[in-house]
């Protein structure tokens, strides 16, 4: 997975675009974000469990493999239990009118308004709906970045895709992550879980598949298919995420990468560099909680 996809938390509660914007974000939550509305859709999918999200007085309790969609006007907010709690979580907004546009792709969406919605806003997918819904969001990510001739059509029809699985499980009763495809993504999510406590340890596949009496080959495919990348980069993603929240708090640089598992300077150097765009020492100052010194766009 391209770590650039990763988007810095910025203090902005309007859209600057006129179709959507999405952000992939990994930072230490603020705590409590205070009520707000919008006047477009927000499409919110933690990755991350302690999180709570509050839409009209309605509380829910978050983790992976759930989506929260707050219409328009609808006043929400997250609540994190644990002030500084490293949260992850893709974030799509979406233009009422750049969804109006699509509305003959989308014959079950078209006919939900926001009182439709109230009590309803988490929506439960199915295991392979949500993986499904996770890789339209890689794709938006991955175009947002080429922004080629044919991105604004392919991200059309990529966006239809995923309101159209919102609106089945919004129409149908929730699918509940029952079968061998639930035990598989619990599974996973478990040495996804492990690699986040284990950030300094020795970490490697073989490793993994020994720890949770997995082949290699299968924890590598299922990895993949459940979160979009392998381990092996899921562990390099982590620690270059957590060294960078480190750095940009005012922490040592060698510090923070041998906290964070690199005994390598160098590959860490050209690891960070590759990940960020910028040094380590150019992220001094920076702050993944609130707006950088010089904002990437957004």
């Amino acid at each position: 997975m391209n770590l650039s996809y990763v988007s810095p938390f910025v203090v902005r509660q309007v859209m600057q675009q006129d179709d959507f914007e999405i952000f992939h974000r990994v930072d230490s939550a603020p705590g409590f974000i205070t009520p707000h509305t919008h006047d477009f859709y927000e499409i919110y999918f933690p990755r991350t469990e302690g999180v709570s999200y509050i839409v009209e007085g309605h509380r829910y309790r978050l983790g992976p493999g759930m989506v929260v969609l707050i219409a328009p006007g609808q006043t929400h907010y997250s609540d994190v239990a644990e002030t500084g709690l490293k949260v992850e979580r893709f974030v799509l907004w979406l233009n009422t009118s750049f969804v109006e546009s699509l509305v003959g792709l989308l014959p079950r969406f078209r006919n939900l308004q926001p009182e439709d919605l109230r009590g309803r806003n988490l929506i439960t997918p199915d295991v392979e709906t949500y993986e499904l819904m996770i890789g339209l969001l890689f794709s938006l990510l991955h175009e947002k970045q080429l922004n080629d001739l044919d991105s604004a059509s392919l991200n059309r029809l990529v966006v239809a895709q995923l309101l159209i699985h919102i609106s089945r499980v919004l129409s149908n009763a929730p699918g509940s992550m029952t079968g061998r495809a639930a035990q598989r993504y619990r599974d996973i999510m478990r040495v996804y879980e492990y690699i986040n406590g284990h950030l300094k340890d020795p970490l490697s596949v073989g490793g993994l598949a020994e720890t949770f009496f997995m082949d290699k080959n299968t924890l590598t495919r299922q990895f993949k298919h459940v979160t979009g990348m392998t381990p092996a980069e899921c562990i390099r993603r982590k620690r270059l995420d957590a060294a960078y929240t480190m750095i940009s708090h005012g922490a040592g640089i060698t510090e923070s990468a041998h906290e964070c598992g690199f005994s390598d300077y160098s590959a860490f150097y050209r690891a960070f560099k590759a990940a960020y765009g910028i040094s380590p020492s150019d992220c001094a100052g920076h702050d993944l909680t609130g707006v950088q010194l010089q904002p990437r766009e957004e």
